[in-house]
This record gives C-alpha cells, sequence and structure tokens, in this order.
C-alpha cells in the first residue's frame, strides 16, 4: 500500500496504545485517531506526536467517520472497558450499540477497507460489526484469540526454555471462559508437544488456567489491559499492508453456528483470505462445540 491510511477509532487506553505501536512499526504515512472526546483524543495526539520525528509516519491527527470512510484499515476500539471481577459478556448491550452504529456510520466505506475488531466481547462485537457493514465478512474481523495464543505460547516457551515463537499452538474458539487449545496438533519443530518430557497434561491444564485468567489479574492490579493487544493490532496491521498472509488465530464467520469465533486465518491485504481447518481430537471437538453453542446463545438472548 502506497501513503497508507490508519484510523483508529477510540483514544482510551486502548486505542491510544495501539496507535502509537502503529506507529512504531512505521505501518502507516498518515494515522488519523478519532473519539467523541475530542480533549482526550487531542491529549493522546500531542504526546504521541512526541515520537513522530523517530519513525517513518508522516503525521497523527484527530479526525472523523468520514477520514475513516477513506482510510486502508480501520480498528475499533470504542466502548466501555472490562472492570476487575467483570466478565466480558458483561459490556455486551454497552458496546453492541456503540460499535454496531460506528459500523453503521462508516458505510458507505472504502470497498478496500479492512475492519479489526477489538472492542470487547470481540466475538460478538465482530458479528454484529458484520451484520451491519457493507463489506465482505472477509475484510471485517475481530482479535479473537490471537493474545491469548500468544500468552499460551508464552508459558510454553518458558518451560522449555525457547524462543515463544517456536511453539506452534493454537487457542480457538471464544475470546472468554471456553476458549481452548488444541493440543492434539501442538508441536515444536514438527515434534508433538507431548512429546517433550517437560510437559504433561496438568502442566498444560495449569497454563491454560493462567492464560484465561492472566486479563483479570492485569486488571485487578492496573485497571486495564493495553500493550499486548496494541502489539497484536500492529502485527495484524503489518500482515494486512504487506501482505504477508500469516495464519493468526482471529475471530472470523463459523457457517456451523452463525457466530464468529477464532479458528487460525490466513491474513492479507484482503482481510481473512483463507480458513485454515485445525485437526481437532474428539475433546477438542466437543470444546469447540461448546465454545460455538455459547456465542449463540448470548447472540439469540
Amino acid at each position: 500500500m502506497n501513503s497508507t491510511k490508519i484510523s483508529v477509532i477510540g483514544a482510551g487506553a486502548v486505542g491510544a496504545t495501539t496507535a502509537y505501536a502503529i506507529m512504531l512499526r512505521n505501518l502507516a504515512a498518515e494515522i488519523i485517531l478519532i473519539d467523541i472526546d475530542a480533549t482526550r483524543c487531542e491529549g493522546e495526539i500531542l504526546d504521541i506526536s512526541d515520537a513522530l520525528s523517530l519513525t517513518r509516519a508522516s503525521q497523527i491527527k484527530r479526525g472523523t467517520i468520514e477520514d475513516a470512510r477513506e482510510s486502508n484499515i480501520v480498528v475499533i476500539c470504542a466502548g466501555a472497558r472490562q472492570k476487575p471481577g467483570q466478565k466480558r459478556e458483561d459490556l455486551l448491550e454497552i458496546n453492541k450499540k456503540v460499535v454496531t452504529s460506528i459500523v453503521s456510520d462508516l458505510n458507505p466505506i472504502n470497498p478496500n477497507t479492512v475492519i479489526i475488531i477489538v472492542t470487547n466481547p470481540v466475538d460478538i462485537m465482530t458479528y454484529y460489526a458484520q451484520q451491519v457493514s457493507e463489506l465482505p465478512r472477509c475484510q471485517v474481523f475481530g482479535t479473537g484469540t490471537f493474545l491469548d495464543t500468544q500468552r499460551i505460547r508464552g508459558f510454553i516457551a518458558k518451560r522449555l526454555e525457547i524462543a515463544s515463537q517456536s511453539v506452534h499452538a493454537y487457542m480457538l474458539g471464544e475470546h472468554g471462559d471456553t476458549q481452548f487449545v488444541a493440543w492434539s496438533s501442538a508441536s515444536i519443530a514438527g515434534r508433538p508437544l507431548m512429546d517433550f518430557p517437560q510437559i504433561n497434561s496438568n502442566i498444560l491444564d495449569n497454563f491454560l488456567q493462567k492464560t484465561r485468567d492472566k486479563a483479570q489479574a492485569i486488571i485487578k492490579h492496573k485497571g486495564a489491559t493495553f500493550y499486548g493487544i496494541a502489539a497484536c493490532v500492529s502485527a495484524m496491521c503489518e500482515n494486512i499492508i504487506f501482505n504477508r498472509k500469516y495464519v493468526m488465530p482471529l475471530s472470523v464467520h463459523i457457517k456451523e453456528f452463525d457466530v464468529c469465533m477464532s479458528i487460525p486465518a490466513v491474513l492479507g491485504l484482503k482481510g481473512t483470505e483463507k480458513i485454515i481447518d485445525i485437526p481437532l481430537n474428539a475433546d477438542e471437538q466437543r470444546a469447540w462445540e461448546i465454545s460455538g453453542r455459547k456465542l449463540r446463545r448470548i447472540i439469540d438472548i
């Protein structure tokens, strides 16, 4: 993409940190931050712009929905944030109104734009965003379990004393309590993960629970999570802009349940260009169905 423009809607902690991460990766000539709180938005821009001369971005500015319509990528972070002890689905009603209003206002939109949903509960928000957007579903998707996958790979990597990039394991399903790992297909250098003597089912169960609990632990200590998800979104933007076609677990439409939840997808210039069906054993298949049916029940309420 030449003269890439990325719009971030929502200038809270997640949105502002995402804009900053995108700038540090030198991904966009122009970064646009959009928020109904003009004072907060302007403050974030003034702060982030101090680093502008150390990057290749030409500008970061406050913008409008009209600016977002012509962007290459729109990242939606707006909405109420999760509080200590609060479940992601507790945010559903207020954030549904926020996200559907934003996506509706983006119409008519540049037909080549890609929309990334970050707002929680991200699977439900992605589903509703796809319903009201004029874009194909492949161009509207959520961050899903991409961050959760990085977290659990980190626990495994530390245990085995290797780089987390060398761990091939995917968190699937809901970005929430029913998420699970496809352990049966997890590997390192082509060797099944369970073949390593340092790994057993109890250790993996512990890693899974720690991953599920990590967001609440961060929220309890500092009020919000934003560094990890901002890094994930900037990595997603990089893959779109440079058409890298990396495989990432993202929240996409699953026809089987008519919901959005995470499965490995090929991410490129046109969004989630292909879904990779990952092999699941019987227990994992049940976990997949539990996750899908839970999300369907929430949507049907």
